[in-house]
């Protein structure tokens, strides 16, 4: 019986002490709904550090990437795109290097171009 005890308690302890990793994106400025050639930046982070994470995105038009491979510009776990568009409509999240992900934001552009600051 205390054998079982024991084993109980370390699997309860083992679980109160491992946390999963997992990070936000953040997106700035703070909106879903960007008019074309707005900036945008993407950040991944997680318990306010952000290593080993990428910003990737599924777009409307089929394309699955991640950040600075055709599109945006990815200095570290941030993804800026400095003048959006249409064509970068789509689910957008983070994703570490062993393939856990965040919760995703959809984003999207309006076909017209902002004409106020």
């Amino acid at each position: 019986m205390e054998g079982a005890f024991l084993l109980w308690l370390f699997c309860i302890i083992s679980l109160l002490c491992c946390t999963t990793h997992q990070a936000g994106l953040t997106v700035s400025p703070s909106r879903s709904q960007f008019f074309q050639r707005d900036s945008v930046s993407l950040s991944c982070e997680e318990n306010n550090s952000s290593a080993g994470w990428t910003v990737r995105r599924n777009t409307t038009k089929g394309t699955r990437a991640q950040c600075g491979t055709d599109w945006g510009e990815a200095p570290g776990s941030t993804c800026n795109i400095s003048f959006i568009l249409t064509d970068d409509i789509g689910e957008y999240w983070c994703e570490s290097r062993e393939g856990a992900a965040s919760s995703s934001i959809q984003l999207t552009v309006s076909g017209k171009i902002r004409l106020w600051s």
